[in-house]
């Protein structure tokens, strides 16, 4: 396949995370695993908040990413290229400072691989509130999906499935509730090893609560049926990730999805088994995979999607045994 994006090669990179040594300014707790960045140093790093990317947020709030470059000892500016290149995240200006600190607290002591590293923070009067977290170098997974990256090969999306599942069995491990408006595409994102994934998780306690009451059930593009009576749980991050198995496998946004559906005989609201049992797999798969797949894999995925994306609650997998399924299906070459 011609198209195909080829690894990098990796490179050397360590740095011991820093305590926390400079006081919060307007801010009254203390992070003692995270560190507190100046707003001028970071200014300087990112050559004047050179935006790097942008998303915009189905409930309508906005995500400013710039790329920076700081000394991997001391923290401060460094030279475009050397160091630490890091990704500083501009808060939407409509959150409060109480969300802001939530998700800064809820951050603070999560560590997964394949989670994206929250390493500090900026909080200073009249200053946009920074996050800096470590850079992704082959940005989020939606650009690779439906931008204009080159298309991904089947053992490299099954990976990526992988991973994800793998950080979601984590933070359900640890969080025992569900991300439901984190789990996105965009929010996935891909490091310059051989596309490992980093799951950019930013949920807080508070916004959590504000899913659970059925209260912003627009950040849904393509919401599991539950939502409309706001009883969001696990079993909803499983429809989602089922959703977003079936955009790895037919290269399409959910518009398109649904067109699949109504196709196949699929009730169109994303409110039913995702796949019919008698479905020609290249039929609905991504034509920039030509031949270049299992087709037993390719089909053990169409299954998988059609348990996660079951309208009853309770005839869905748990994330540990969509993992599992995840892992099985990368076994199978032929």
């Amino acid at each position: 396949m011609g198209n195909i994006v080829k690894p990098f090669k990796q490179q050397p990179s360590s740095f011991a995370y820093q305590p926390l040594t400079v006081p919060l300014i307007s801010v009254e707790a203390k992070n003692e695993n995270l560190w507190v960045f100046r707003f001028a140093d970071l200014k300087k790093a990112t050559k004047k908040f050179r935006q790097d990317r942008i998303i915009e947020c189905e409930d309508g709030s906005v995500r400013k990413f710039y790329k920076g470059y700081i000394d991997e000892t001391t923290f401060s500016p460094s030279r475009t290229g050397t160091g630490i290149t890091v990704s500083v995240m501009e808060y939407d200006s409509s959150c409060s400072i109480h969300d802001w600190m939530e998700t800064v607290r809820s951050l603070e002591h999560i560590s997964h691989p394949n989670l994206v590293k929250l390493l500090g923070y900026c909080c200073e009067d009249n200053k946009p509130l920074l996050l800096v977290f470590e850079y992704s170098h082959r940005v989020s997974l939606d650009r690779h999906i439906f931008g204009e990256e080159d298309a991904l090969p089947w053992e490299i999306r099954v990976k990526i499935a992988i991973g994800t599942a793998r950080g979601l069995v984590f933070l359900h491990s640890i969080k025992n509730r569900p991300l439901n408006r984190e789990l996105r595409m965009h929010n996935i994102m891909l490091d310059e090893v051989q596309y490992n994934v980093k799951l950019l998780y930013l949920e807080s306690d508070e916004q959590y609560r504000l899913v659970d009451e059925g209260q912003v059930a627009g950040i849904f593009r393509c919401p599991p049926p539950e939502i409309w009576s706001g009883n969001l749980g696990m079993e909803s991050d499983v429809y989602i990730f089922g959703v977003i198995l079936l955009e790895l496998l037919t290269g399409s946004t959910h518009s398109n999805i649904i067109k699949y559906k109504q196709r196949l005989g699929v009730c169109r609201l994303c409110s039913t088994s995702t796949l019919p049992h008698n479905y020609k797999i290249a039929d609905i798969i991504d034509p920039r995979l030509g031949n270049y797949y299992s087709v037993d894999a390719a089909i053990q995925m169409g299954t998988l999607i059609n348990r996660c994306t079951e309208k009853d609650t309770k005839k869905r997998p748990l994330m540990k045994q969509v993992l599992d399924s995840l892992n099985d299906i990368a076994e199978i070459k032929d």
